[in-house]
């Protein structure tokens, strides 16, 4: 089971829920290092004890560190990461809550 990402508007109303696969969390987070380089993405790495919210300027850098990160992933993941990032960057997400096991 993946971490759980919920979507919220400017209002503070959840918009929608999305997955980071644990797939998707272990290719970003065992299989490079170089996310310890981006500071928003360093917040997810602790896959059970994430309970993260990023306001809106949070949540620009955390969807810039995920396109950065996807030059140092596996192709593999390329469309999931994208999905996800595709995801974040709606106009009316403005704020997210990731939360763990």
């Amino acid at each position: 089971m993946g971490l759980d990402i919920v979507l919220f508007d400017e209002k503070k109303v959840r918009v929608g829920i999305i997955e980071l696969p644990n797939s998707l969390h272990e290719a970003i987070f065992k299989g490079t290092s170089n996310w310890s380089s981006y500071m928003q993405l360093r917040k997810m790495k602790d896959y059970y004890k994430t309970n993260v919210r990023l306001n809106q300027s949070e949540l620009f850098c955390f969807v810039e560190d995920l396109k950065q990160v996807r030059l140092f992933i596996n192709s593999t993941y390329h469309t999931n990461l994208d999905s996800l990032v595709q995801s974040l960057s709606s106009a009316n997400v403005k704020a997210i809550h990731v939360g763990g096991d």
